[in-house]
């Protein structure tokens, strides 16, 4: 699965889903096809960073950090999660815009 992975990209809410906490999860509804799925913490906290502008690096740090888990125990984790939500059409791929660095140290802005 990790050859799969797209670790430039950024995992995306898709805007046609509605997220509702429940006592122990959060419960995901997909208004286009009236689905309805359920996420664990962990797997709720991965939604939330789904934002377009967390790509995997950041994803694992972040919660490598917060549950002081192992990294490698953390990619794992998140990627099932992202595969579970891409094959449920929940989330899309978007590219972080990411400013170039030029030999110098300084930043300039790609166009």
């Amino acid at each position: 699965m990790k050859e799969n992975t797209n670790l430039d990209g950024c995992p995306r809410r898709k805007k046609q889903i509605i997220a509702q906490k429940g006592a122990d999860d959060v419960l995901l509804f997909n208004m286009e096809d009236g689905s309805y799925y359920a996420l664990n913490e962990v797997g709720n906290r991965i939604w939330e960073l789904c934002d377009g502008t967390h790509g995997m690096a950041e994803m694992i740090c972040v919660l490598a950090k917060e549950y002081n888990a192992p990294a490698e125990m953390i990619e794992t984790d998140i990627l099932e999660v992202l595969a579970d939500l891409r094959s449920k059409d929940l989330i899309v791929e978007s590219r972080k815009h990411r400013p170039d660095i030029d030999t110098s140290g300084a930043v300039q802005e790609s166009g």
